[in-house]
């Protein structure tokens, strides 16, 4: 466990540059309390990504100064909408309270990192992975060139346009304040994901739409790193960093309709304009955040806000007049409209290549019933509190709004698991229609519903003279024991292959080290080649050298296939010489035959150096070996 000490300071690292400008720009706007630190890490990620996007535009470096000086820009901005509005204070839970909900989501928070640590393994592993490639090279491109905004990002691999950046600011600071690796910068960011970021956001949105049950509350803070799917399943499948980000702090964002929603269906409260403007301001910070993290997750938001302004036009409706209905079936189709507008919208601009179903529509809802699609297995005390709060939600004029939202979330994943319809999967082109992205939304639902669940029975038990302390006590240890038994005896041949590093993963042993000894053999103006089906398409984070191709998908250009199919033979083979000259080739590396699985392919060109003509070796470990070329000279 020692090791992992050295994590510590880039973790630190991580909290600060996401919280501290969080809570501020949250404290600017006049939040408090329990919304405030659950907004905190939306607006954080928010703060820093435009601050990225700005100083990116003004070609100012992305460094630790210019970006706490974009930051605070942007909480003097805040906070002079805040004041401009100046909604009534909101009441926030007495003191006591808020001693247990902040004690609840520290242990949340810490489990959340134990799990996420326990799939890690070591500080320094590198995810197995494809897209794990292109982040990594993003950050020690953002570290060398100075420029972290979504416009810039795709330059690492030589290209240009928009590419959402959030997580790649966030890490890239990790990376430079703490002095770590891209792959330690990688590894602190996912466990202050999987932690904090997750913990506040989900316990922030229970705390808005249950009208601050303390009991649900903290609850929803225990049960948080629960459920496999999310955040883990991302941080270990794909591995898909900006999309954990994204989902990570949507609840958070989320909550603030949820609040003023709860609000006005009670009729307990009023709600002001100038709080309904403040909603307005902090939900579109909370939005830019989603936007800059994964555009798709706009659309999960817009799917909940419709939830609620659907949910609020059907309360009353039996005893409203003719007049009053008319209305309400007015905003009822509106509200609708501009949910399929920017359904659309979104889909139109996103990647035509989808994901297929993997399994039948019967499998998919009983896999989903249980939420055991993805992970250890079936999470059985997770399912069953939250089917009983699903049940009393359906009671409950506040929460039928969140019946709305399960609904809807159960019924995109049933689609994209089962639909094979490629019209229909074409909707889900944000997400690829992918099926584990949306399997990873299901915890959105299903630890709300829990935390609804824990607060009713712990409520009816309470009636039969037990203390209300025990009650909650007894069931968040029951559910706590049964998933960490689960999530810590299943899963152990699972984390042996998501980062674990072996002499046939991905990147190898031998590979990895070839990789981090480049600079010993290769000048920083020379370029080298590899096979980015191999471990080769790591060198540049590695390394620091010019590694190319930097990401795993194949390039499709005719240099590049000329020199897969024919750089072994170059001296047979003029026209394979001038691909090299153009492309300004010093190196190939040759790590023998591509990896076996998907976005692997065969380039028998670039290896079988021995004996070759035209080639010289540099250095070798193992079975990876880096080659000169020298029959181009």
């Amino acid at each position: 466990m020692s090791h992992w000490l050295e994590i510590v300071p880039a973790v630190a690292a991580g909290l600060v540059i996401v919280l501290l400008p969080g809570v501020a720009v949250g404290r600017a706007l006049r939040l408090r309390g329990v919304v405030l630190w659950g907004f905190a890490p939306a607006a954080g990620v928010a703060a820093v990504s435009v601050s990225a996007t700005l100083l990116g535009l003004l070609n100012v470096p992305w460094a630790g100064p210019s970006a706490a000086l974009g930051v605070l820009l942007l909480v003097a901005i805040a906070a002079v909408i805040g004041r401009a509005l100046r909604p009534v204070e909101e009441r926030d839970a007495p003191r006591a309270g808020r001693w247990w909900i902040a004690v609840a989501v520290a242990a949340g928070a810490a489990l959340g990192m134990l799990r996420m640590g326990m799939l890690i393994g070591a500080p320094g592993n590198i995810s197995q992975t494809n897209d794990a490639i292109f982040h990594l090279n993003a950050l020690r491109y953002i570290a060398e060139t100075g420029h972290a905004s979504s416009l810039d990002l795709l330059g690492t691999v030589g290209a240009s346009g928009f590419y959402p950046a959030a997580w790649h600011s966030v890490a890239s600071l990790v990376m430079q304040l703490s002095g770590t690796a891209p792959a330690v910068a990688a590894n602190a960011t996912s466990l202050v994901i999987a932690g904090p970021l997750w913990a506040l956001s989900i316990t922030s949105f229970v705390w808005c739409s249950t009208r601050g049950s303390r009991t649900a509350t903290i609850a929803a803070a225990v049960l948080s790193p629960a459920l496999f799917a999310f955040p883990f399943s991302m941080l270990d499948f794909g591995v898909l960093y900006p999309y954990a980000l994204a989902v990570a702090v949507l609840p958070g964002v989320l909550a603030l309709l949820a609040r003023v929603s709860a609000s006005d269906i009670d009729g307990r409260a009023s709600v002001s304009a100038r709080e309904i403007w403040l909603t307005v301001a902090a939900t579109g910070v909370g939005i830019v955040a989603l936007g800059l993290a994964q555009p798709s997750a706009v659309l999960i938001w817009l799917t909940g806000a419709v939830c609620i302004a659907v949910s609020a036009q059907l309360i009353g409706w039996g005893a409203a007049s003719g007049a009053q209905r008319r209305r309400r079936l007015l905003v009822f189709v509106v509200v609708l409209l501009v949910g399929a507008v920017g359904w659309l919208a979104v889909t139109r601009l996103s990647s035509s290549l989808l994901w297929e179903p993997t399994m039948r529509i019967g499998a998919a809802l009983a896999e989903m019933s249980v939420n055991g699609s993805v992970g250890p297995g079936p999470a059985i005390v997770m399912s069953l509190l939250s089917a009983v709060g699903f049940f009393f939600a359906a009671r409950t004029a506040r929460l039928r709004w969140l019946v709305l939202f399960s609904a809807a979330i159960v019924f995109l994943t049933a689609v994209a698991l089962s639909v094979q319809n490629d019209t229909v999967r074409g909707l889900l082109a944000a997400w690829y229609a992918d099926p584990h992205r949306f399997v990873s939304l299901m915890p959105l639902i299903v630890i709300p519903l829990a935390a609804v669940g824990v607060a009713e029975v712990s409520a009816r038990i309470t009636r039969m003279g037990v203390t209300r302390q025990r009650v909650v006590a007894a069931v968040l240890v029951t559910a706590v024991i049964a998933e960490t038994v689960t999530w810590t005896l299943a899963p152990l041949e699972h984390r042996k292959n998501s980062y674990a590093l072996s002499a046939s993963s991905y990147l190898s042993i031998d590979e990895k080290a070839l990789l981090t000894a480049l600079p010993e053999y290769v000048g920083p103006d020379e370029r080298v080649l590899g096979n980015p089906s191999t471990g080769a398409a790591f060198g540049y984070a590695l390394s620091g050298r010019d590694v190319i191709p930097r990401t795993w998908s194949m390039p499709g250009d005719a240099d590049f296939q000329e020199l897969r199919w024919g750089l072994v033979d170059l001296v047979n083979d003029p026209e394979v010489c001038a691909v090299v000259d153009r492309m300004g080739i010093d190196y190939v590396l040759d790590f023998g035959k591509s990896a076996v699985g998907a976005g692997k392919w065969e380039m028998p060109g670039l290896t079988g150096f021995d004996s070759q003509p035209g080639f010289e070796k540099v250095a070798q470990v193992g079975a990876a070996s880096l080659w000169l070329i020298t029959g181009c000279d």
